[in-house]
């Protein structure tokens, strides 16, 4: 999973019927512990095959929503 600076990302993947999986995700802010986006499931009508996959569309989602809650100039990406 990708780390950017002055953000804390806390993920949950959640086992579900069938052998589907979904995830949880929380967004906060290091500095002063602000919740940017609260705990959600940001794709709650698609459950995933696998763990993998669920990990992969969350990948593609943090990269998108970050730059929106934040500048680029403030949020950097930890290689």
């Amino acid at each position: 999973m990708p780390e950017y600076e002055g953000l804390k990302i806390i993920y949950e993947v959640v086992a579900m019927p069938k052998g589907k999986w979904a995830i949880l995700i929380e967004i906060l802010r290091r500095e002063d512990g602000e919740i940017l986006m609260p705990r959600h499931n940001p794709f709650p009508r698609h459950p995933f095959d696998t763990r993998l996959e669920a990990l992969d569309n969350v990948r593609r989602y943090l990269a998108d929503t970050i730059e929106q809650l934040d500048p680029p100039s403030r949020t950097n990406r930890i290689a």
